[in-house]
């Protein structure tokens, strides 16, 4: 099984950290030339670093689900082996109708009972006497010709002409190539570019402005009047009224107290609530942290063992050997556990309770 491991800088896929001194050779204090040629590596690795991870968390062209060619997220250091995670399961429940809602209908009679009714013999009514109008003379001026108004001009009215200005084109704001105290860089050109402040244009207008406005007088014409003698109501015609009440008589009749019915009775319906699990997503190949080859010692290996034995799993013995054994039983556990399978990895340990320091 192919194993990635990601270091300060890009190499070949070795699982060790970078080279100490070599043991023997007198450490000189670094040129500042040195100093710089070393901290330019370092900023390049780190780039490269990046570039790498960007390239892993990119979707693939044809939308495929396509492991990437190194880990996500690596961590400088670490080691990471493609891994058979399991298929991903959720616990539900479902709650199912056992029985529908239904309706149970009951009818009740109705209920009688005996009372005293007044009974309407006449109805009330009004009773209508007209008397007639009564007429009187009367006299009346009346408006024969309406009062008239007029206006003269007295003096017309007087007007200026100003001269106005009127903005053209606004002022704006441009970005123009060079140097000033507001820049950015261009992202089509690459060019720094600052911004000039292209001031506002104007145009002069000629204005009439009233200065005086006109003069009237109004005259006043008065109304023509004639007084007429006309005959007019006095007293108008009218009614009088004379209200006449209803006769009514007393008489034991039966009623309905209240009237047969139907009533309808809401039967709830009937639920059951049944668990499921539900497969999300299907077993997939998928990068996880492992212990590199430096790490996977005999310590480490009687670690695993030990605890695994701890579990009841059979390891074929405790002498820290990474045998058919003990690889069985860290399947077995990792199937149990729903953790990735394939070999021992980071994750295992942990639910191990074992540190890979």
């Amino acid at each position: 099984m192919r194993v990635v491991a990601v270091l300060g800088i890009l190499g070949s896929g070795a699982c060790s950290s970078l080279s100490s001194p070599i043991v023997g050779q007198l450490a000189t204090e670094p040129s500042p030339k040195e100093e710089r040629i070393s901290s330019l590596e370092a900023s390049l690795a780190d780039a490269l670093i990046e570039i790498e991870k960007m390239k892993a968390r990119a979707p693939s062209v044809d939308g495929s689900d396509i492991l990437p060619a190194i880990p996500p997220d690596a961590e400088t250091g670490r080691c990471y082996a493609k891994l058979m995670a399991p298929p991903v399961y959720v616990d539900r429940i479902e709650r199912r109708l056992v029985k529908e809602a239904s309706e149970r209908k009951e009818l009740i009679p109705a209920e009688l009972e005996w009372v005293d009714e007044k009974v309407l013999v006449s109805e009330a009514h009004v009773r209508l006497t007209v008397v007639p109008a009564t007429y009187k003379w009367q006299e009346e001026r009346t408006l024969v010709l309406p009062p008239r108004s007029t206006q003269v001009l007295v003096s017309p009215a007087r007007y200026d002409v100003v001269i106005e200005e009127v903005i053209e084109t606004p002022e704006e704001w441009v970005w123009q190539v060079g140097r000033g105290d507001i820049e950015k860089i261009d992202e089509e050109s690459g060019e720094i570019v600052h911004q000039v402040r292209i001031p506002a244009r104007y145009r002069q207008i000629k204005k009439q402005v009233l200065v005086e406005p006109a003069k009237y007088r109004k005259t006043t014409e008065p109304g023509v009047y004639e007084t007429l003698r006309k005959k007019v109501v006095d007293v108008p015609e009218h009614t009088i009224e004379e209200r006449v009440p209803a006769k009514y008589k007393t008489v034991k009749t039966q009623r309905v107290r209240q009237a047969e019915r139907e009533v309808t009775h809401q039967v709830a319906p009937v639920y059951k609530d049944y668990a499921y699990r539900e497969k999300v997503s299907d077993a997939r190949l998928a990068w996880r942290m492992v212990p590199c080859e430096r790490e996977m010692s005999k310590e480490l290996g009687y670690k695993v063992q030990r605890a695994l034995r701890k579990l009841d799993y059979d390891t074929g013995g405790l002498d820290g050997v990474f045998g058919k054994h003990t690889l069985a039983a860290i399947h077995d556990f990792q199937k149990k556990k729903g953790l990735a399978t394939g070999r021992l990895s980071s994750e295992t340990l942990s639910a191990l309770g074992i540190t890979d320091e």
